[in-house]
Parts: C-alpha cells; structure tokens; sequence
C-alpha cells in the first residue's frame, strides 16, 4: 500500500492542479493522477467511499454514531486530510484506524517528520450522509 507525501509545487503546477479537480471534495492528488495520466489508484487513500457502495455498519464511540459513508476531514500543519466511515472502521488516506485519535495520528505528519499524538475529537470535521454541511466532531458528542 502506498502512502501520501508533501511535496513543494510552484503556482502554475498549483493552478493546473486546481483547474483539474472535479469539485472542492476531491483530494489534489487524484486531480495530478488524471495530469500525469496515472490510473486511479485505491492505494493511495480514498477521500469518500463508492457511490454505489452497499450499507454498512456504523462507528461509535463516547455517545457518537457516524454511519457507514460518512465524510471526514481534518487540518492540520496546513494539510487537509480526508476520509470516510466504512463498515464502522475510520479510512484516511488509506490508513485504517478505529478511532478519531488513531486516524488523526496514523493520517498526519509533524514539521519534523514525526507522528504526532492528536486528541482527534478536537481535529476532525465530519459531514453524514444526512448532512448538508460539515460538523465538529466534538460538537456531536452529547453534553
């Protein structure tokens, strides 16, 4: 399985990324695949499950339920990072955690190069299939 990198581009490469990308949700790097004529590659993560993809198991967790292909996205050191619920499990770049910590920390880097211990309550933002927009994560959790 492959990984994301961050690499440094000047803003004509930028810009011929951004043209290319289909909507605001799609991660740069399928935008440079389709530039670079690469195939779509399910190695390098996935930023939102098929759109024929059968109903599956919901996570939970601390009063939370997020069904099954419920969008994810977080910030963090100036990189976006994105994901899905599948079958109750967190994918984030292709990585496959259990919690929202767990994919926050498996999915980002820190300036240094390390893995830093992210409390991902805090970090992620989601959006449920019934949802028009994005919602904190914290926000869900009951008072």
């Amino acid at each position: 399985m492959s990984t994301l990198r961050t690499i440094e581009i000047d803003f004509d490469i930028h810009q011929m990324i951004e043209l290319e990308r289909k909507g605001f949700d799609e991660p740069e790097y399928l935008a440079l695949r389709r530039l670079l004529n690469l195939p779509d590659s399910e190695a390098g993560g996935k930023s939102a499950p098929p759109a024929d993809a059968p109903s599956g198991r919901p996570w939970s967790g601390k009063g939370v339920e997020l069904p099954h292909g419920t969008e994810l996205r977080m910030e963090y050191n100036g990189q976006v990072f994105r994901g899905y619920i599948e079958n109750g499990v967190w994918v984030v770049e292709g990585h496959r955690a259990k919690s929202p910590s767990d994919a926050a920390g498996s999915a980002a880097m820190t300036k240094s190069g390390t893995r830093p211990s992210l409390n991902g309550w805090i970090y992620w933002e989601v959006k449920r299939p019934t949802d028009a927009n994005w919602r904190t994560l914290k926000g869900l959790r009951p008072k």
